[in-house]
């Protein structure tokens, strides 16, 4: 592996993490399912729930990038880590293939995440239609003291048709997060149509692969979600007596400023997120303080790595996964490579 990844670079995280890495905070990836054994997720497992029918593994190799995006943990000589590596991920399950996708499953899963305790739900998914019980779902977790984070959607940018907002990331409340590419312009892909709470690095994403290697190709708002699920836990460890809703208004007002159409209140910051004094004077509360080492520069060491790029549709009309890439192996599981269409 390299240096360390651009958008590692961009967010400044191993700043952040000198005073927070999100310690003893669960986040549910209500997903594709999480592949424990990569090296980086190993210990950072808070539970597993498969409400597919299927098996626990990731078969769609989605939820294993997102889940390490949010919390894969230093490794010597590893330059890329997780925003929030003292949290655990808790794995919910929704989705096997493109064929058994469903709204219902998906606010299955999100009662469950908050059944089981998590304090931040990522979810990287979207669906055009605003269903009632996702909606439900949303709230409830809402009310239970929980942060939702949900990318905004993929659009095609070669699609003439009208982008329409996408679901759970327009309900109010919701994080909702847009894509940038490495100039920190608003990526073609992201749909603008949906309200967009901040933007996060969405392309050309780092993060883990099932098994023991990575891919270095991730790209769609599924994987900017996750930073900012990340930041979340972040703030959760350093304020642990900050409700939900103040949780979302400090990463939201502490952004880096609107860019223009699609990107909110502009490129989340975990240092700004988890510093900034305004919301700690209002809530009385100080950051803990937690030492974490830099990482090196560089590794120029092969690995096991998991290259290429393949955008994937994960899902039927009603809801699909915001998913940005897979390697080819995806294409043994039936996945049509190119951008996914939403």
């Amino acid at each position: 592996m390299g240096g360390e990844p651009w958008a590692q670079q961009v967010l400044n995280v191993t700043e952040a993490h000198r005073l927070t890495t999100g310690r003893g905070v669960v986040v549910a990836v209500v997903d594709s399912g999480v592949d424990f054994g990569n090296p980086q997720l190993k210990g950072q497992s808070a539970g597993a729930v498969d409400l597919t029918r299927t098996e626990l593994s990731d078969c769609a190799a989605h939820g294993t990038g997102v889940a390490g995006i949010i919390a894969a943990k230093q490794l010597p000589e590893v330059p890329f880590v997780g925003v929030a590596p003292g949290a655990r991920i808790l794995s919910i399950k929704v989705a096997a293939d493109e064929r058994n996708n469903s709204d219902l499953l998906l606010a299955q899963g999100i009662l469950r995440a908050v059944k089981q305790k998590a304090r931040v739900i990522n979810v990287s998914a979207q669906t055009a239609v605003n269903s009632k019980v996702l909606r439900q779902a949303v709230e409830y977790a809402q009310k239970k003291d929980v942060v939702v984070v949900a990318a905004a959607g993929n659009v095609d940018p070669k699609n003439t048709g009208t982008a329409v907002p996408a679901y759970p990331a327009q309900y109010p409340g919701v994080l909702s997060v847009g894509a940038v590419d490495s100039t920190g312009k608003v990526t073609a892909f992201s749909d603008v149509a949906t309200r967009v709470s901040v933007v996060a690095p969405g392309i050309g994403i780092t993060s883990t692969w099932p098994g023991s290697g990575w891919s270095f190709g991730y790209e769609g708002t599924s994987f900017a979600a996750p930073f900012v699920s990340g930041v979340a836990a972040l703030v959760r460890a350093a304020y642990p007596k900050m409700a939900a809703a103040e949780v979302v208004r400090r990463i939201e007002t502490t952004a880096d400023g609107s860019k223009g159409l699609g990107s909110g209140g502009g490129l989340v910051n975990p240092l700004q997120a988890v510093s900034a004094q305004m919301a700690a004077e209002q809530a009385g509360m100080e950051p803990r303080d937690v030492h974490m080492p830099r990482m090196p520069e560089e590794d120029d060491r092969p690995g096991n790595i998991a290259l290429g790029v393949m955008g994937a549709a994960l899902g039927t009309a009603a809801v699909a996964l915001a998913v940005g890439s897979a390697v080819p192996h995806g294409r043994r599981r039936r996945w049509a490579a190119g951008r996914p269409p939403g």
